[in-house]
C-alpha cells in the first residue's frame, strides 16, 4: 500500500483528501495542529475500514516536522506522496483584516505581521517539510509533492488591486516550490502547485462552485494520476491544463 502525508486534514478539503486516498487503498497519515482534532477525523474514516493514522503536526514547528519524519520513517520506511494542504487566509486569523488593502498597510502595522506569516505557513513551510521529507520521498517508486495553491496567486491573471496577504503567500508558494522541483528532480521526486477550484470548504464559502468531494476527485483523476516527472515544477489546474503564472 502506498502512504499519503495530508497536512491541515481534519476538516474540509484536507479530511476529503485523507478520505479519497484512503479509499484508493492508501494508508493515510492525517495530520492536525490540535491532536485530538485529528484523532477525532480519523476515526470517521477508520469506521469505515480504512487506514488512517492521526498525528500532531503545525507546519510551521520544526519539531513537529521531525517527531513525525522520525515516526514516518520508523513506521513506513518511506512516504509516496504528500498533500501540502495546511494553510490560512486573512479571513482566518483573529485579529487580520479580510482583504488587506492597500491604505492598512504600515511598517509598523499588524498587517505587516499578518502577511509574514501568512507567506510563512502557505508558502514556506509546505516546501521546508518537504524538504524534511526527501530521505523518505526518494524511497517510493514515484513520489509526488502536491502543493495547494490558488487561482489567486497567478500574477499574469490579476487585474485588480489588493489582497496583499493570501495572494501574495500564494505566489510565494509558486515559486517556492518551482525552485525546490529543479533541486529535487536528480532524485526523481514530482513536486507540483495546484489550483482546487472555488470549493465550498470555510474559506471559499458555501456558494463556490466545487464541493470538496468534486475538487479531490477533480485533481487526482486529472493531475496526480497522470503527472510525471517532467511535469515537476509545473502548475496545475483543476482540469490538468496549465495553470497561468
Amino acid at each position: 500500500m502506498d502512504i499519503a502525508l495530508v497536512t491541515g486534514a481534519y476538516k474540509g478539503l484536507g479530511f476529503e483528501w485523507c478520505n479519497q486516498l484512503a479509499h484508493l487503498g492508501y494508508k493515510v497519515i492525517l495530520t492536525a495542529r490540535n491532536v485530538d482534532q485529528a484523532i477525532q477525523a480519523a476515526e470517521k474514516l477508520n469506521e469505515q475500514d480504512l487506514v488512517v493514522y492521526p498525528k500532531k503536526l503545525d507546519v510551521t514547528d520544526t519539531s513537529d516536522t521531525q517527531e513525525l519524519f522520525d515516526w514516518a520513517n520508523e513506521m513506513f520506511g518511506r512516504i509516496d506522496l504528500i498533500i501540502n494542504n495546511a494553510g490560512i487566509n486573512s479571513g482566518t486569523r483573529a485579529k487580520g483584516d479580510k482583504d488587506l488593502q492597500l491604505a492598512n498597510l504600515s511598517i509598523d502595522h499588524l498587517a505587516k505581521s499578518e502577511v509574514l506569516s501568512m507567506i510563512d505557513i502557505n508558502a514556506i513551510s509546505p516546501i521546508l517539510l518537504a524538504n524534511t521529507f526527501r530521505p523518505l520521498l526518494r524511497k517510493s517508486a514515484k513520489p509526488i509533492v502536491v502543493n495547494i495553491g490558488s487561482w489567486l496567486g497567478s500574477i499574469s491573471i490579476k487585474k485588480n488591486g489588493g489582497n496583499y496577504s493570501y495572494a501574495i503567500s500564494k505566489s510565494a508558494l509558486n515559486m517556492m516550490n518551482r525552485a525546490f522541483a529543479y533541486d529535487v528532480v536528480s532524485e526523481n521526486i514530482i513536486s507540483i502547485v495546484v489550483n482546487p477550484g472555488w470549493t465550498q470548504t470555510d474559506m471559499g464559502g458555501q456558494k463556490a462552485q466545487f464541493t470538496t468531494k468534486d475538487s479531490v476527485k477533480n485533481l487526482l483523476e486529472n493531475v496526480i494520476q497522470k503527472v510525471s516527472i517532467g511535469d515537476s515544477g509545473k502548475f496545475f489546474n483543476y482540469d490538468g491544463s496549465a495553470h497561468p503564472w
